[in-house]
């Protein structure tokens, strides 16, 4: 196990999921959040951890309430914010579930959306993760799937090849610009927001990586999963509803930084070769270089809502 890693210790259990859910801030949408879930939980057997990550609206307050109400629902405050990595990992470590589901406090969950994906993760053991579709609260399709990156795409991207070609299958690989999100299929990397991952699979690879407390933790986790020969399947046909961008969009100029730090560490750990290092090297660069138009944009596109958006 990584030393980068918090040790999990394999859990059996005859309790079929475990919902993890990271807060913070999450006042206005996790009383919903946690309603959909242990509403779903009725047809399962399953638990609900919550680890606030030093929340300072009512999100503290919501939590209590709710945890007096239902048995099944544990909550941890922490009394520093954490990160969204290490505050999963803490609500993994106390799991008990066979299946994990890691969730975030801005989602709704549909009817019978879990039953069904624990049904399509659980039917071979292949599968290693199955994600559902994500959508705004209007019902627009996120467009929340991504390729492993390449060295090449932080080229297209930062040149903005991407944006000029959003359906081009070469400038825009990485967001899967030629994927309109509508078809079951594997794919490589679903948005963190909703994964269903095999808890066994999960305990063994020691939760999150730390090394990516917000960003590019999820890519993390789903690269290192296919490494051992897993699938990761998109499947459409179940959809949960997604906010997107709450937490992050409270301390944008900070999530900004620590994205494109997370990027760089990514190449840094899964491109180690030799001849990989002057790549790795271009990449940095360029991701530090396009840090200035990042920031500029910030502070000229501050009042855009996601009534535009469809990618997060």
């Amino acid at each position: 196990m990584s030393k980068n890693h918090s040790r999990v210790e394999d859990s059996p259990t005859s309790i079929q999921l475990s919902v993890l859910v990271v807060t913070y801030n999450s006042g206005d949408t996790i009383q919903s959040c946690l309603e959909s879930v242990l509403s779903e939980l009725n047809q399962i057997s399953g638990e609900v951890i919550v680890v606030d990550n030093h929340s300072t609206d009512d999100t503290p307050d919501i939590l209590q309430s709710l945890s007096d109400e239902h048995a099944n629902l544990n909550i941890q405050l922490n009394p520093v914010n954490r990160g969204f990595a290490i505050g999963n990992n803490q609500a993994l470590a106390k799991a008990q579930g066979a299946q994990i589901l890691i969730l975030n406090p801005d989602t709704f969950l549909q009817t019978g959306v879990l039953k069904g994906l624990l049904e399509e993760l659980e039917k071979d053991e292949q599968i290693g993760i199955v994600a559902p579709q994500l959508q705004f609260p209007d019902g627009r399709i996120q467009k929340t799937c991504r390729r492993f990156p390449r060295h090449s795409d932080v080229i297209y991207n930062v040149f903005g090849l991407a944006y000029f070609f959003p359906g081009s299958k070469i400038m825009n690989r990485w967001k899967m610009g030629d994927f309109d999100h509508k078809t079951r299929c594997q794919v490589d990397q679903p948005a963190g927001a909703a994964l269903l991952i095999k808890g066994s699979l999960f305990r063994e690879l020691g939760g999150f990586d730390s090394n990516f407390p917000m960003f590019f933790n999820d890519v993390d986790l789903c690269k290192r999963v296919k490494d051992q020969g897993h699938e990761i399947w998109y499947l459409p046909e179940y959809v949960i509803k997604h906010v997107g961008g709450g937490s992050v969009n409270q301390v944008k100029l900070k999530m900004t930084l620590s994205s494109q730090v997370s990027f760089f560490r990514y190449f840094e750990k899964h491109f180690t070769r030799l001849y990989q290092q002057p790549m790795n090297f271009l990449v940095g660069v360029l991701l530090y270089l396009s840090l200035i138009p990042r920031i500029l944009a910030l502070y000229l596109l501050k009042g855009r809502t996601a009534a535009s958006r469809e990618t997060l």
